[in-house]
């Protein structure tokens, strides 16, 4: 729904200003006389860009703070209304401005938060409108900030498990491009009619392609990472990557313990805000970030409708490590799968962190070897004729 910017006065005469969402101008207008101001200026406001949705630890403080006062019984709207003040200097004011009108003209929470997908994902509309529906609100947003505190923090771990690998292979590559850029050349007219051996007539010619045809390599290299960055964010794309990445010894554990760390976090707070078991299952598989294992939940959902349970369709997966199955096995038999999943959530969450601590600790030696070889291959080529130069000196 557009949203319009306006100044108008309200009854005392005082000057007031703020937005108010309305389908077109005329409805805006009505509104704003229904709130007894008379307006003096009106515009539509330009469409919101990505820089005002709530995302990341904007949406985490939100969740925490709305569930806060929610717990604190203040009504649903005053509390949006104290939110919307603390955020009015923030990018994401027009979000929380567009709830507290749309709260007060009684639609509920979760249907509003259905105008803002980029803020508000499925899985996040999902849990609210369970809250709704059963009055636990509180609870709800209580559980969504725990997950969403949980999310961040996986997040946190596998970015923070990358930084230095890719540091110190960008630093080895730009020592690599000084040495041949400018140390070989610097001392290549040494090596001037003198004969040399293939090893260094190589680093030589690899120095000279390096320099002088620069204009080459550069656009082709350029262009080609622009290629396959491009090819891997459209949809077939990352469905091949995904297909791919579970044919990688070292990457498959690490896809399907974050993949089934998210499904197990996901599904568990789903099933204790009340939701369906199909419709969790619909959610959760959404969040997994692979589209082989989301198939198997799929698989799993239509079995499941037919009379089957999770734990047996799960424990049929090619991909699903069978603990999960055994696992949820026991706690369907005795009652408990809700703690089973959260369990679960929590062991392939550790598992994940030491995973990631196994390969960022094993990355670092075999960046380092890889590239102290081809800087030692280097000097080695530049050293070895330098000792026959001062051999024959003698």
């Amino acid at each position: 729904m557009p949203m319009f910017q306006y100044q108008a006065l309200d009854r005392l005469g005082k000057s007031k200003k703020g937005f108010i969402e309305a389908h077109n101008e005329r409805e805006a207008r009505t509104l704003l006389r229904d709130q007894g101001v008379m307006v003096k200026t009106l515009s539509l406001q330009a469409k919101s860009s990505s820089k005002e949705n709530l995302h990341g630890e904007k949406l985490v403080t939100f969740t925490m703070q709305l569930a806060q006062l929610v717990s604190a019984h203040v009504p649903l709207y005053e509390s949006l209304v104290a939110l919307e003040e603390q955020y009015r200097t923030d990018s994401c004011h027009r979000v929380i401005l567009s709830l507290c009108e749309q709260i007060k003209a009684g639609t509920s929470l979760s249907d509003a938060m259905s105008q803002f997908p980029n803020s508000f994902d499925k899985l996040y509309r999902a849990m609210i409108a369970a809250g709704e529906s059963v009055g636990a609100l509180d609870v709800v947003l209580n559980r969504l900030s725990h997950l969403l505190t949980k999310q961040m923090k996986l997040k946190g771990q596998i970015k923070t498990a990358m930084i230095y690998p890719g540091i110190l292979a960008c630093f080895s590559l730009l020592i690599i491009a000084m040495l041949l850029g400018f140390v070989v050349p610097s001392i290549e007219g040494i090596f001037e009619d003198r004969p040399l051996n293939g090893f260094t007539s190589f680093v030589l010619a690899v120095s000279r392609f390096f320099r002088n045809y620069w204009w080459i390599y550069l656009p082709v290299i350029v262009g080609s990472i622009t290629y396959i960055v491009i090819k891997l964010r459209s949809e077939a794309g990352k469905l091949w990557m995904q297909r791919n990445l579970l044919k990688i010894p070292i990457v498959k554990t690490l896809v399907i313990q974050t993949a089934v760390a998210r499904f197990c976090r996901t599904m568990g707070t789903l099933q204790q805000g009340g939701l369906p078991i199909i419709e969790s299952l619909h959610i959760s598989r959404g969040v997994m970030g692979n589209v082989v294992l989301e198939e198997e939940i799929k698989q799993a959902e239509s079995k499941i409708i037919e009379g089957s349970s999770l734990s047996a369709e799960l424990k049929r997966s090619k991909w699903i490590p069978p603990l999960v199955s055994r696992m949820l096995a026991v706690g369907e038999d005795s009652g408990s799968s809700i703690t089973m999943l959260n369990k679960l959530a929590e062991m392939y969450e550790d598992e994940l962190e030491k995973s990631l601590d196994n390969v960022m600790a094993l990355a670092q030696p075999v960046i380092l070897i890889f590239m102290g070889a081809i800087i030692g291959t280097i000097l080695m080529a530049i050293l070895l004729p330098l000792t026959d130069i001062s051999s024959m000196g003698l």
